[in-house]
């Protein structure tokens, strides 16, 4: 993200950490946690109160994923902020941790805060541009924004993107190339089941109600909740009231394209003649869940998130359990369903009960 351009909707945030770094105190570090969805900013705020803590007088030291600020100067030697070592500093000095995404001190008692980043709202969004363009911008250009869905790097991608094409002038008649290739990007690296939930929903008006998609995928609302939760952190979705809509219609063309034009036509055909609990066909081949898989394959981490799959916990309640952030464990889940050619929770949990209970396959064969 360009670091000439001001730091738009993030003063709640930036509060927080001077209250925090005037809490710290000697003995037990504070850490504040930046977390979000991609391209929420979470770097790019983690600079901006590196500098922050720099004007309010404290030592700082800087690492990409986190930095260290230890309020009174007179605590430290010169050069001993080491990021990759606050707790040596805790005992001594009052240290205010903060990082993006990832927990720290592990093996040190520590006062612990989360902040999630949201999207902007309209007015930052139109903030933004205008910083970026020196110049307010039109109706139609903050229509188009709602494409990134809040997201400043991703506003900022599709500005640079239109600027390169010379797309201005013909807004909103298609999306830059970067633009399109990131959307697609993200429909890719979903897991399966949230894919075809996505893919779904552009068989259907915006907004949707999850009970409208969980009917037509053959599943209730509360099996679907993770694969919502997974949509809406790719930003294809967006919440709209009690529904889901996504993010511009723009981005629907793109989700469409990620499917055959025969499956498109067949869905589109199959809600024009609605029929209550018709499940969708949302890829062009089915496929058998595997029977075998390798477990050594997986990490540590990765084995422990598929088992807390295997008792039906959510995306969320992974994260509450296992002290990391919802973005974390969708990341897990995806490099699962990569190793083992998985596409959705439900054939994870088949071979888990089949690791459980091996007479299974012998059955099944």
């Amino acid at each position: 993200m360009d670091q000439s351009l001001p730091l738009v909707g993030r003063d709640g945030e930036r509060e927080r950490f001077v209250a925090l770094l005037h809490r710290a105190a000697p003995g037990r570090p504070t850490v504040l946690i930046l977390d979000g969805p991609p391209e929420i900013g979470c770097g790019r705020l983690l600079r901006e109160l590196a500098v922050a803590g720099r004007r309010l007088g404290a030592a700082v030291a800087t690492s990409p994923e986190r930095i260290v600020v230890v309020r009174d100067r007179e605590a430290l030697r010169p050069g001993t902020a080491d990021p990759h070592f606050p707790e040596r500093l805790a005992a001594s000095a009052p240290v205010l941790v903060v990082t993006a995404r990832q927990p720290v001190l592990a093996r040190t008692p520590a006062e612990v805060h989360r902040v999630v980043l949201t999207p902007l709202g309209r007015a930052d969004v139109r903030r933004l541009i205008a910083a970026r363009l020196g110049g307010p911008p039109s109706d139609r250009l903050l229509d188009l924004a709602r494409v990134a869905a809040g997201r400043p790097g991703a506003i900022l991608d599709l500005i640079d993107g239109l600027q390169e094409e010379r797309l201005m002038e013909s807004l909103p008649g298609r999306l830059p190339e970067r633009t399109r290739a990131r959307l697609a990007h993200r429909v890719a690296n979903l897991s399966g089941s949230a894919r075809h939930l996505v893919q779904a929903a552009t068989a259907v008006r915006s907004p949707v109600s999850p009970a409208r998609l969980s009917e037509m995928l053959g599943g209730s609302v509360v099996a679907l909740l993770p694969d919502v939760e997974e949509a809406l952190d790719s930003g294809l979705l967006v919440p709209a009231g009690d529904a889901l809509a996504f993010s511009h219609e723009l981005v629907r063309a793109v989700v469409e394209a990620s499917m055959p034009h025969a499956v498109v036509a067949a869905l589109r055909h199959e809600q024009g003649h609605h029929r209550p609990r018709a499940r969708v066909a949302v890829a062009p081949h089915p496929r058998a869940t595997p029977r075998t898989a390798d477990w050594s394959l997986l990490s540590e981490r990765e084995l422990e998130i598929a088992e807390l799959v295997g008792l039906a916990l959510t995306n969320q309640q992974i994260a509450s359990r296992l002290g990391r952030s919802p973005h974390t464990v969708n990341y897990h889940l995806r490099q699962i369903f990569r190793k083992f050619g998985l596409a959705s929770r439900v054939e994870l949990v088949s071979l888990l009960r089949l690791r459980e209970h091996p007479e299974m396959r012998a059955d099944a064969g």
